[in-house]
């Protein structure tokens, strides 16, 4: 990547780069367009950029950029490989000699005829003015005249691990080879480093690379190794003798560490790097310190405490399990000291220690042992937790102890006691809490813990010289200065960073000197040098964050939006997944670490990762502000980098939805409103409707009672009638008949008497009786009444049938009033076959057919 920010890409008939857009690769630019004629079947497989110019050559072709400017240097032959060094680029015909590149051209190097038929791997440039060259005849030293082997201490093996790759580094060169991995030479040739595939699983070595801070990078064919030169720690684990260390100690440049199997010495080699030298004969099994006071050294073993010199091994005290041995308070010729069993105090003479006394009235394996300004001995038991004795003024007794617990604020069940700035301490890993010796409590030691950085979440408190604290967490350490109650942070570090790990319970850091500290480890040990700390430019660079990936939960389908000029990006409610990639220019350890935070979900940082991507699934709609930061290589924290997401509300929750629903909450309650009103009048309406209804059933009620009584009246008013009618009909039928018998009676007379009965009497008598039969009068009487009773029948019948007879009428009204032929013939003055054949002529007037039943029509009209 340039300046431009840009990637430039070499492929297969093309070259161009790619844009870097707030840290997102964009859209890819080809160069090679005007070129496709000319580049056919070409494979742009190196890249060199110098100064402002990019070169992009293949096995036939050299182009070059400059000024967004395309070149072509003419090529006569062809070249295997473009070589930078320092400021100018080399490259080396094919089985021919080596050539200087610009963008005028090649220039042949004089005297490099001597390269023919061979190959020429890198070119680099060693104390800024000579070119050192690698091939597969060595390595080759250049110094502007003529080319001369450069000799080292291993030439023939060297040769025979065929070396690829070559960088440089201030008085340093690294050979990188395909056989034997890599080598590092000093300006004279000395073997410094061999590093191969004990270290980096792979001797094949493809390219190389120093970083700023001198350390190097290897690309291998099998991966990418880090090879940390300047790392403030060194590990020196070896997996076949591993052991867990407790305690160390530098002396006459040798390091003496207490281990679970014995004192193991270590010397320091030429490259000033520590060498195993065994364990130290009579030491065997477990030691928990060793310690220098005065020119000897004393180990705390199992079987009792020995003191070390010159090669002697001498036991000072047979109490077993020598666990620690400290000065007691300002007296510089008093020790005392915690063993699986009494407490043992020394007196320091001659340049020995000396068994003063060892305490009968105490008898407990006692971990941890602190001495306040007092002089009381704070115990910590292995079991049963923290003590304070007072002991006598000859040190030969205990005259009082006491179990320190809830009574003294301590709610935990804990052994381990420690001092800051000669106060006595006990890490909770929630705070510290200090003694107070007017209450006899212990108080949060709020002075400090604020100003811990969260290291006041710590399990162990390790004082080192100088008012130096290492505070230890399980996943971080800070080591602290603290003077006159003022804390400040030195150095942080992330034992997963540099793949170490203390023994648990039992965590220590000794200063051997003024530099170097030792790490007791769980598998060996680290040699931890503040000056290489100190070394390392603080070049402070917040972590980058290389990619934001956005996603459907359901359909899994992402896309990877592009962050504005603000690192902010607004994403869609469907998309409410999202995933966050970053990583480190810098490189502490050997890997890296991070703490994330997502405001509007998280409420802290996270725990310290080497996990480079976060994901953070249905997220609600928002804004959230993604943070993470690293640390910088003395273990400060560096600033955040941020990224700004704002997720969308679904439709239905926009502005303008809720808007929308503003007005339509309006209009709702508008209508609602309108409703309740109609509803409302609905209601009165329907209420008076209902005591209208009430009053009309009511008036109905009382009409039908009114109508019942009328129709009981009408009722009684028919049947008087038709019982009137029925006495007339009788009436008329027996006038009739008495008439219709007179007259026959007449007739029998007539004929018996003869011309006794004069004629002019009898006819007189017969034609009255004839006319009574046939007078009109009965029958209005009756059409009058039969009226009342039926309803207006005869004017019905006149309405709907008016060719009926005034007989057909009668027969109608007989027939009405269900009367039998027999019954109907006298009223009619006819015989019964007349009304049959009546019947039958007023079957056809009426238009009835031979089924219909005359009887049944009349009394249904």
């Amino acid at each position: 990547m340039t300046a431009k920010n840009r990637i430039y890409a070499g492929s297969f008939e093309d070259f161009g780069y790619y844009e870097i857009l707030n840290n997102s690769v964009g859209n890819y630019f080809s160069l090679a367009k005007p070129f496709r004629s000319s580049i056919h079947n070409e494979e742009f497989w190196r890249i060199v950029a110098i100064k402002d110019i990019i070169f992009f050559q293949s096995f036939g072709t050299i182009f070059y950029l400059s000024k967004d400017r395309i070149g072509k240097i003419p090529l006569d032959f062809s070249v295997l490989l473009l070589m930078q060094a320092g400021e100018n680029i080399f490259t080396q015909a094919i089985n021919g000699p080596i050539y200087r590149v610009d963008t005028l051209g090649l220039k042949q190097i004089k005297g490099s005829e001597i390269f023919k038929n061979t190959e020429v791997k890198s070119v680099v440039v060693l104390n800024s003015d000579t070119l050192f060259l690698t091939s597969t005849m060595g390595i080759f030293r250049f110094d502007g005249n003529a080319f001369t082997p450069w000799k080292t201490s291993i030439d023939i093996q060297l040769i025979k691990s065929n070396p690829n790759i070559a960088q440089s580094q201030g008085s340093k060169l690294a050979i990188g080879t395909i056989l034997e991995g890599v080598f590092i030479f000093d300006n004279k040739g000395k073997l410094l480093h061999h590093i191969d595939s004990k270290l980096i699983h792979n001797n094949t070595i493809l390219s190389m690379q120093f970083d700023s801070i001198g350390n190097l990078w290897l690309g291998k064919d099998k991966g990418i190794s880090y090879v940390a030169f300047n790392s403030p720690i060194s590990t020196y684990v070896n997996e076949k003798e591993s052991f867990a260390c407790y305690s160390g100690a530098l002396s006459q440049n040798k390091l003496f560490l207490a281990t679970n199997q014995g004192v193991y010495t270590y010397s320091l080699n030429p490259r000033g790097e520590f060498e195993n030298q065994g364990v130290i004969d009579g030491t065997q099994g477990q030691c928990w310190f060793t310690k220098q006071i005065g020119n000897k050294l004393y180990f705390g073993l199992n079987n009792g405490t020995y003191s070390y010199s010159n090669g002697n091994l001498n036991k000072v005290c047979y109490i077993s399990g020598g666990y620690n041995l400290e000065r007691f308070g300002i007296e510089p010729s008093l020790f005392i000291q915690s063993t699986y069993r009494n407490l043992v105090t020394y007196s320091y003479e001659n340049g020995s220690l000396r068994v003063n006394k060892i305490i009968p009235t105490y008898s407990s394996p006692t971990r941890f042992l602190q001495i306040d300004f007092q002089n009381y001995l704070w115990l910590g038991h292995t079991v049963t937790g923290i003590y304070r004795a007072q002991i006598s003024n000859d040190l030969s007794e205990i005259v009082k102890i006491d179990t320190i617990g809830i009574k003294n604020n301590l709610n935990i069940n804990t052994n381990r006691i420690y001092k800051i700035e000669n106060r006595i301490v006990v890490p909770t890993q929630k705070n510290i809490l200090r003694w107070d010796d007017i209450s006899e409590q212990f108080i949060p030691f709020n002075e400090i813990n604020y100003q811990l950085q969260g290291f006041e979440k710590c399990k162990a408190i390790i004082s080192l010289p100088a008012n130096h604290y290492w505070f230890i967490k399980d996943d971080e350490w800070g080591l602290f200065e603290i003077r006159y109650g003022e804390a400040k942070l030195k150095y942080r570090i992330l034992p997963q960073a540099y793949n170490i790990e203390m023994v648990d319970g039992y965590e220590n850091i000794v200063s051997l000197n003024d530099s170097l500290q030792i790490i007791c480890l769980d598998n060996g040990f680290s040699i931890l040098n503040l000056k290489m700390f100190d070394r390392i430019p603080i070049d402070i660079h917040p972590p980058i964050i290389t990619e934001v990936v956005i996603w459907n939960g359901e359909q899994n389908v992402k896309s990877h939006p592009r962050l504005n000029r603000n690192n902010e990006l607004t994403i869609p409610w469907r998309k409410n997944n999202v995933s966050f990639s970053f990583t480190s220019k810098d490189i502490i350890g050997v890997k890296h670490f991070y703490q994330y935070m997502l405001d509007g979900v998280d409420r802290e940082w996270s725990e310290w990762t080497p996990n480079t991507s976060i994901d953070y699934k249905r997220l609600s709609p928002g804004t959230y502000r993604f943070k993470v930061r690293t640390l910088d290589s003395k273990g400060h924290i560096t600033p955040n980098a941020t990224v700004t997401i704002k997720v969308l509300p679904p439709l239905y929750a926009s502005w303008k939805a809720i808007g929308f629903y503003i007005l339509l909450g309006f209009a709702i309650t508008a209508y609602t409103r309108a409703r309740y009103k109609k509803k409302v009048k609905k209601h009165y309406e329907e209420k008076r409707k209902l005591e209208l209804e009430k009053i009309n059933k009511e008036k109905e009620e009382k009409e039908k009672i009114i109508i019942k009584l009328q129709n009981e009246k009408l009722q009684a008013d028919i049947e008087n009638k038709n019982s009137q009618l029925a006495l007339s009909t009788m009436a008329i039928v027996r006038k009739n008949q008495l008439l219709q018998d007179i007259a026959q009676e007449l007739e029998g007379l007539k004929n018996e008497l003869g011309y006794r009965i004069p004629n002019k009497y009898y006819s007189k008598i017969s034609r009255l009786i004839t006319q009574d039969i046939e007078s009109d009068h009965d029958w209005e009487i009756f059409e009058k009444l039969f009226d009342q009773a039926h309803q207006n029948f005869f004017r019905r019948l006149k309405e709907n049938y008016p060719s009926l007879t005034p007989s057909d009428l009668r027969l109608c009204a007989y027939l009405r009033m269900n009367l039998s032929s027999k019954e109907i013939a006298p009223l009619l003055n006819i015989s019964i076959r007349g009304v049959e054949e009546r019947r039958y002529r007023l079957r056809k007037r009426l238009g009835l057919d031979t089924n219909d039943n005359l009887n049944d029509f009349i009394l249904k009209f």
